[in-house]
């Protein structure tokens, strides 16, 4: 039987695919490896949206080539989609190569020429317990002009409803207590029940105690009523994700991001006229042609909204993108300096949202718990919880009420009321 080793590197559906393949690994007899030395088998699982990622990624698969041989090692996700022909130098020929655009069935294909596999399990994989990830939608045809993405992943494919049904049921059946839906632009979900909406409301029908979300939405498929629809469902988290990615419409219409801050203003509305949920976003410092006037609007922006967290990135380029072809580029220097402004602002509004929920009690998904007595969670709005419990340690993948003492920039602290 083979010791193997996952790399894994970027987003929330490398994270399921890892632990899709280590599940079926394990059933197949083999046994995980903290280190290259004890392995005979390497997975590497890839993200392009970064460069640093991508280096990262042909460095570790350098390594590993060398260790393990080519043959023995899996170089997958984003990154062997678009540069194949550097892996293959790199590693030798022999390297097994699966590009972004494949589905999980495919990778599992091919590492079940390298070693046996045990059966396919469609209930989520245990290694992230107490979530349980749900595919929706693969790939991407929204086309901002930074983005690889679309290029990586290919063509948007939908996963039928029956089977994501049957997905967050069995998950419910197994003990899992939070569903998380992904999609690249999960708005765009279409099937025979209709679209997102309609999938979460069947979601919400559903029978077990169990919250679910879902990432990421795109304001451009987004409706006021449709973000009114969703928030008064009974197991869905308070909390919305809504990348803005800049506060300038002149910046906007830059990346095709397809709607303007009004638009998203309509969007936010809800979510800010009701104190129990919370709303974060993305943003991109730096991209090509943003003046001073546009980066004080998008500051203005991010004060306005008052989001609860913020996902701040530098614009880096990224080959193949419309905007690595755009000359107004930004210097790095004022990119740095004002990514470090904004950042400031954001762990301000961060510190206040917490701050404000001073002597609540709110309930709490536990993810982790000590013999000691002290636990961490997340909030059913999505806030980092730690806690203590001068009773029996709560179990993992239960819900508990926690009263709040005091929060900081990165959560809040307080002891379990029940």
């Amino acid at each position: 039987m083979a010791r193997f080793l996952i790399k894994t590197f970027g987003c929330q559906f490398n994270e399921l695919y890892s632990a899709t393949i280590a599940d079926a690994l394990t059933r197949g007899g083999h046994r995980p490896s903290e280190s290259l030395g004890e392995a005979s088998l390497v997975i590497i699982n890839t993200c392009a949206v970064r460069e640093k990622a991508e280096e990262k990624a042909f460095s570790f698969l350098g390594e590993a080539a060398k260790l393990v041989g080519a043959t023995r090692v899996v170089f997958m996700g984003c990154t062997a989609t678009l540069d194949k022909e550097r892996a293959v130098r790199i590693a030798g020929h022999g390297l097994n190569v699966v590009e972004g655009t494949a589905d999980v069935g495919h990778v599992l294909a091919v590492v079940g020429t390298v070693v046996p596999l045990g059966e396919l399990d469609c209930t989520a994989p245990q290694s992230l317990f107490p979530t349980a990830d749900i595919e929706l939608v693969r790939g991407c045809e929204s086309c901002c002009t930074y983005c690889i993405v679309p290029r990586a992943r290919g063509p948007e494919v939908v996963v039928e409803v029956g089977e994501v049904l049957h997905r967050a049921e069995r998950a419910i059946g197994s003990g899992f207590a939070e569903l998380l839906f992904l999609g690249q632009n999960i708005n765009r979900y279409r099937s025979s029940l209709g679209g997102l909406i309609e999938v979460m409301c069947s979601v919400n029908e559903l029978e077990g105690n169990f919250w679910f979300w879902f990432l990421s939405s795109h304001p451009a498929n987004f409706t006021p009523d449709e973000v009114r629809r969703l928030m008064e469902l009974r197991h869905i988290e308070h909390r919305l994700h809504l990348p803005l990615q800049s506060g300038s419409d002149r910046i906007l219409e830059r990346m095709n991001r397809r709607h303007t801050v009004a638009d998203y203003r309509r969007l936010a509305e809800p979510i800010r006229e009701n104190a129990d949920w919370t709303l974060t976003t993305d943003i991109i410092v730096g991209f090509p042609g943003e003046t001073d006037d546009d980066f004080a609007r998008t500051v203005d922006a991010v004060r306005g909204f008052r989001f609860d967290g913020v996902f701040l990135a530098k614009y880096s380029d990224r080959p193949g993108t419309p905007s690595s072809r755009m000359e107004d580029k930004v210097p790095p220097a004022i990119i740095d300096e004002r990514h470090s402004f904004l950042l400031n602002i954001v762990r301000d509004l961060s510190e206040q949202s917490n701050q404000v929920l001073a002597g609540r009690s709110l309930d709490v998904l536990v993810l982790s718990a000590h013999a000691g007595g002290n636990a961490f969670g997340r909030s059913i709005d999505g806030r980092n919880v730690w806690f203590s419990c001068s009773d029996q340690v709560p179990g993992i993948g239960t819900f508990v009420s926690v009263a709040i003492d005091h929060g900081s920039r990165e959560g809040l602290y307080g002891k379990r009321d029940n």
